[in-house]
């Protein structure tokens, strides 16, 4: 499954599926990658996943 921070021009960041489904919008960039970091070690060896970082209509991954 696929996972994307999308960063908004007020700075805040929302967690999304890569279906869409907005999971949570946060302050900034660094505390959605913070909390996505948290709960990949709560989940670690259960299943594969990655994030990709949405910002300025480009699409940049970051491997957790």
């Amino acid at each position: 499954m696929n996972f994307y921070i999308k960063e908004w021009p007020n700075k805040m960041a929302t967690l999304m599926t890569d279906d869409g489904v907005v999971l949570w919008t946060f302050s900034n960039v660094e505390e959605a990658h913070s909390v996505w970091r948290d709960w990949c070690k709560l989940h670690e060896n259960k299943a594969s996943y990655k994030i990709n970082h949405l910002e300025n209509s480009r699409l940049t991954y970051d491997s957790v």
